[in-house]
C-alpha cells in the first residue's frame, strides 16, 4: 500500500524524480518488503529465533556499550581507531555523545529501546544474575546518547512491559506507579533538568532544559513542527489524497512531517491503524501464549512494545526505514507477521514446499502451533 501512496505522490504530487538515486528511494517500500518476506522466512520456528535474537542482542548491547564508554570517556585516545572503523565528520558538533555504530545517536537510541525489551525477558525467563549486565548495559547505552526520546521512552519501555508481564491485580499497581512515577517527574522535571544543565551539563541537559524554560529557542523542537505544517500547507495546495514527493534533499525529521510528505493522508492513517492494530493484536495473542509457550509470550511482548512507542521513537527521524534501523525494524514486522499470522504462513511454506519429508514436518509443527 505505501509503494502505491508513493507512485500517486509521483504522478499527482509537485515533486520529480532527480536521478537514479531517486529511482531507488522512489521503490523503497518494495526492497523494505523483500527485507521483511526474508526475515519471514528465516523466523519460522519461533522458539529457536527468540534464542538467537537474545544472542544477537547481548553481543550487540556489549559492543555498544563498550564502544560508547570509549567514545564518551576517552575518545582522545581511541579517536583514530574510530576514524578508522568509519568515518564521523561531524562528530565534533556531538562531542560528548554516544552514537557508536549507529552514525547519529537518536538512530542508536531508538535500536537500543528496541532491544532493550529482549534483555527484559531474558532476565525473566532465566532468573540469572548475569542477565540484569545487558540490562544494566542497554539503559547505560541509552542515557550516553543524550537523546531525550530515547532516555524517556525507555521507562516507557519498562512500564508497558511490567505491565503486560503482570497479572490482571498487578497490572493495576503497575499503573498507579507509572502515573507517581510520570507525575512526581513531570512536578520537579524543570528543577531536576536545571540542576543537570549547571552542575552535569551535556546536550541532553542542555537541549531539554531550553525546551522546558526557552521554547522560542529551541530550534529542533520548532523544527519539527514546522515539518508537519509545511508539509500539510504543501498538500492541501496541491492534493489532499497524495502525497508532494519523496522529499530527498528535504530538512523533514518528525515521523508525521515525512509520512505526509511521501504518502499523503491515507498514507498516513495506514501507518497508524497499522501499528495500533500490531500492537492490539499482540497484547491479545500474548494471552494465549503465556502458557506453555514462555518464549513465543516473550516475542509477542516484543512486538507489542514496539508497535505501541513507534509514534514516540520515531519523533526525532522516521528511522525505521533509513539504515540499519530499517534491518531492526524489518525484523519487527517480520516477527509480526509470525505471531499474529502464524498458521496462515506455515500453511502457505507448506504449499510451495516439493519435499514430502518436510511437509510432514511442516504441518505437525502447525498443528501444534494453530491448536490454540
Amino acid at each position: 500500500m505505501l509503494q502505491f501512496f508513493l507512485v500517486s505522490s509521483y504522478f499527482f504530487g509537485s515533486e520529480d524524480l532527480g536521478g537514479f538515486s531517486d529511482i531507488l528511494s522512489f521503490f523503497r517500500p518494495l526492497m523494505l518488503l523483500v527485507i521483511v518476506l526474508s526475515m519471514v522466512v528465516l523466523t519460522e520456528e519461533l522458539t529457536q529465533t527468540y534464542d538467537a535474537l537474545i544472542g544477537v542482542t547481548k553481543l550487540i548491547v556489549s559492543c555498544v556499550f563498550l564502544y560508547s564508554l570509549l567514545e564518551v570517556f576517552f575518545f582522545d585516545i581511541f579517536s583514530s581507531l574510530m576514524f578508522l572503523f568509519y568515518r564521523m565528520e561531524d562528530k565534533v558538533n556531538i562531542d560528548g555523545i554516544s552514537v557508536s555504530f549507529f552514525t547519529l545517536p537518536y538512530y542508536g537510541a531508538y535500536i537500543l529501546c528496541m532491544l532493550l525489551p529482549l534483555t527484559f525477558s531474558n532476565y525473566a525467563l532465566t532468573k540469572n544474575k548475569a542477565a540484569l549486565f545487558y540490562i544494566f548495559a542497554c539503559f547505560g547505552s541509552i542515557v550516553l546518547t543524550q537523546s531525550k526520546m530515547g532516555v524517556f521512552l525507555s521507562f516507557g519501555v519498562l512500564f508497558i512491559y511490567a505491565f503486560l508481564s503482570s497479572s490482571f491485580n498487578k497490572k493495576i499497581i503497575v499503573i498507579i506507579i507509572s502515573l507517581l512515577f510520570f507525575g512526581i517527574l513531570g512536578y520537579f522535571l524543570v528543577d531536576f533538568v536545571s540542576y543537570l544543565n549547571k552542575e552535569v551539563g551535556g546536550n541532553f541537559a542542555r537541549t531539554l532544559h531550553l525546551i522546558l524554560t526557552n521554547t522560542e529557542q529551541a530550534h529542533n523542537l520548532n523544527e519539527r513542527l514546522e515539518d508537519i505544517t509545511g508539509t500539510y500547507s504543501k498538500i492541501i495546495e496541491h492534493n489532499p489524497y497524495v502525497g508532494v514527493g519523496l522529499g530527498k534533499g528535504q530538512t523533514i525529521e518528525i515521523w508525521i512531517g515525512t509520512i505526509l510528505y511521501r504518502y499523503g493522508f491515507p498514507g498516513l492513517i495506514l501507518f497508524i491503524l497499522y501499528f495500533l492494530f500490531i500492537g492490539m493484536a499482540a497484547t491479545l495473542k500474548l494471552g494465549r501464549l503465556k502458557h506453555g509457550r514462555p518464549k513465543e509470550a516473550e516475542l509477542a511482548k516484543t512486538v507489542a512494545i514496539w508497535a505501541f512507542t513507534i509514534f514516540i521513537s520515531q519523533l526525532s527521524g522516521f528511522m525505521m526505514e533509513m539504515s540499519k534501523a530499517a534491518v531492526f525494524s524489518m525484523m519487527m514486522l517480520a516477527l509480526s507477521a509470525r505471531i499474529l499470522f502464524g498458521c496462515q504462513l506455515s500453511a502457505f511454506n507448506q504449499n510451495i514446499n516439493f519435499s514430502s519429508m518436510k511437509q510432514y514436518v511442516k504441518e505437525d509443527r502447525r498443528n501444534n502451533y494453530c491448536q490454540d
